[in-house]
């Protein structure tokens, strides 16, 4: 596993209106399909149903947050047999609060 970049800051490209939008339209929807979260130690990963339409919509999700999120290390998992789909968000420091924050994880 490559080393992550602890260089980055912790910054979205979005503008306050469009990170807003894109909580209530994505962020919000997509992790109420979350059927589990696991702490780690520098993020969290998130456990969805194996369905094709789940990893689909993880992996535009994955694919926006490269480009607005830089600071992140993203990762999917799929499990064996067309189980889970694991989706991890990681990062230096500072990424851990920050997730906490978006998704107010308490």
């Amino acid at each position: 596993m490559n080393k992550i970049n602890l260089d980055i800051p912790i910054a979205c490209t979005l503008s306050d209106a469009a990170l807003a939008r894109r909580r209530e339209d994505t962020i919000a929807s997509l992790f109420q399909q979350a059927e589990a979260r696991q702490e780690l130690e520098d993020g969290y990963a998130f456990r969805f149903p194996g369905t094709d339409a789940q990893a689909d919509h993880l992996l535009d999700f994955i694919k926006f947050e490269r480009r607005c999120c830089a600071f992140f290390t993203l990762d999917l998992s799929f499990e064996p047999n067309q189980g889970h789909i694991w989706l991890s968000l990681r990062g230096g420091d500072g990424v851990k609060a920050f997730i906490q924050a978006e998704l107010a994880i308490g």
